[in-house]
């Protein structure tokens, strides 16, 4: 192979990898362009950035594509230099008997390279040019229009208000919900600021002619409604008050004052049994033994006494209960009341009985609580529905005003009364030996040698008269069937101390 065809055959490599990259380029390019623009005019679903890989992976298919149909092998390179300067076969010759040896070979070989040198080799000319330059600017017009070119955004307007207009059955209800608050328990001046709000949003409501003004109306009466509830009860933060307290007795408070468990028509039955709860919690468990030491009893029911005394005075100081609530007010009994009557009789709080357990023994002090917890039961069963029905009336509006105009109801506050571990959850109160309703199937239990008041009648009545009567209560479920024989055990122990008091050698 001669130097003459070495040159041709670089000028021909070059020719075919120029064509090869102007085709790929093309290709890639064009095909980029194209779905860029479909992709930004959504004719198909996919990211914009997807074309740039779409167009290069079209170059190199294109250009692996074109530089296989432009190459030419040194035969068909040879055949082409031959038809093109009519060298009448003699480069073809020279590839074909290249490797023979012998002077005839020798003076084809220098024949046919003399006929090449005498081509000049710009004559071996780059062919259909104008094609692959034409391809080119047409596959970058396309990616530089894809690039350019953003579709217009479509101005879509907006959709016009829907329509809102007042029905006469909301309007009847409305004026039927704002005399319900204004006839309802609920103290002022919340219960007239809630009716208030509700006959405001009814007039905004019947010139109200969009659903936007509907909303904002409604929104804007929820709020206060809202508020004028909250305000108007501390009850829920009492309650929880007493339940972050460490004390289990004032857990069992904390059970009895939840209004928000109450059934409807069972209020005060659920109210008592849960607050015989929390009057079994000052129970010592060594009443189930059989030599209780009643010394040891007394002591540590009056430190327990102490104790409750201290944590509901601390709750009392984190939550602002009105003074003049009928709730604090009895609350404040139990704590702390020292209270003498003309009639001889009197009435000890926590605190009292506390200080006097050692001296009075425990026998006392329980009959003590007896009439502490009689005397006060039905005052706190008292604040408590006033308590009920303030959050009561302010939920039961928010609710009704859901029902009416599907407007969605704010989430109401109730008791954390979360359970820390398994032992908090046992009714057992570790604070001094006493175990909170050990013994007690859940029911009241009242005794004293004085008169003590019968919450039910609210009147005094004798302790015999009283006794008897809730030991017929609890003893009626036990044959029921409703208490184990260990509760029935507890129960029966404890009616007996409350009737005959300790035997002279346990006291000892």
């Amino acid at each position: 192979m001669g130097e003459s065809f070495i040159k041709f055959k670089r000028k021909a490599w070059a020719i075919c990898w120029i064509k090869t990259v102007a085709v790929g380029l093309a290709m890639g390019t064009l095909l980029a362009g194209v779905f860029l623009l479909l992709s930004k005019f959504e004719i198909i679903a996919m990211p914009p950035y997807y074309a740039l890989f779409i167009g290069l992976g079209a170059m190199l298919l294109s250009g692996a594509i074109a530089f296989l149909c432009l190459y030419r092998s040194d035969r068909a390179l040879a055949r082409q230099l031959d038809a093109e300067f009519a060298l009448d076969e003699r480069t073809q010759t020279m590839l074909a008997y290249g490797d023979e040896k012998g002077v005839l070979y020798d003076l084809q070989r220098k024949d046919a390279n003399d006929a090449l040198a005498a081509v000049p080799l710009k004559e071996f000319k780059f062919k259909d040019l104008w094609i692959y330059i034409l391809c080119f600017c047409i596959g970058v017009s396309s990616l530089v229009t894809g690039l350019v070119v953003t579709p217009e955004e479509e101005i879509i307007p907006d959709p016009p208000p829907e329509a809102f207009a007042i029905t006469d059955i909301q309007v009847a209800a409305m004026e039927e919900l704002i005399l319900y608050v204004e006839n309802s328990q609920m103290q002022s001046p919340y219960k007239e600021s809630v009716a208030l709000s509700l006959r405001d949003l009814l007039e905004s409501l019947k010139v109200a002619t969009v659903v936007t003004q509907k909303d904002e109306a409604l929104e804007m009466a929820k709020a206060n409604i809202y508020k004028q509830t909250d305000d108007s009860s501390v009850a829920v933060e009492f309650m929880d008050a007493l339940w972050i307290s460490e004390s289990e007795s004032l857990k069992r408070l904390a059970e009895a004052l939840n209004y928000y468990d109450w059934p409807q028509m069972d209020e005060w039955e659920y109210f008592s049994k849960e607050l015989t709860e929390f009057r079994t919690s000052f129970v010592h468990a060594d009443t189930l033994t059989e030599t209780p030491d009643a010394e040891k009893m007394a002591r540590e029911t009056g430190e327990l006494l102490l104790r409750v005394d201290a944590n509901l005075s601390l709750a009392f100081t984190r939550v602002a209960l009105l003074e003049t609530d009928d709730l604090y007010v009895q609350l404040k009994r139990l704590a702390q009341a020292n209270e003498t009557y003309n009639n001889g009789t009197h009435l000890y709080g926590c605190q009292v009985l506390g200080n006097l357990a050692e001296e009075i023994g425990y026998e006392t002090t329980q009959k003590e609580l007896d009439a502490t917890f009689a005397s006060i039961s039905a005052g706190i069963f008292k604040g408590l529905e006033q308590h009920e029905a303030n959050t009561g009336t302010g939920e039961y509006a928010l609710t009704r005003l859901d029902e009416l105009f599907d407007c969605g109801v704010p989430k109401f506050e109730r008791p954390n009364f979360y359970v820390v571990s398994d032992d908090d959850s046992t009714g057992g109160d570790e604070e001094g030996g006493v175990n909170g309703g050990v013994g007690v199937g859940g029911e009241t239990v009242y005794g004293s040698d004085d008169l003590v008041l019968d919450p039910i009648t609210n009147t005094y009545v004798e302790y015999g008269t009283i006794l008897d009567k809730y030991y017929a209560l609890m003893f009626g479920k036990v044959d029921g069937g409703s208490y184990t024989d260990q509760e029935k055990e507890a129960m029966e122990k404890y009616f007996a101390i409350l009737y005959g008091g300790f035997d002279e050698e346990e006291g000892e």
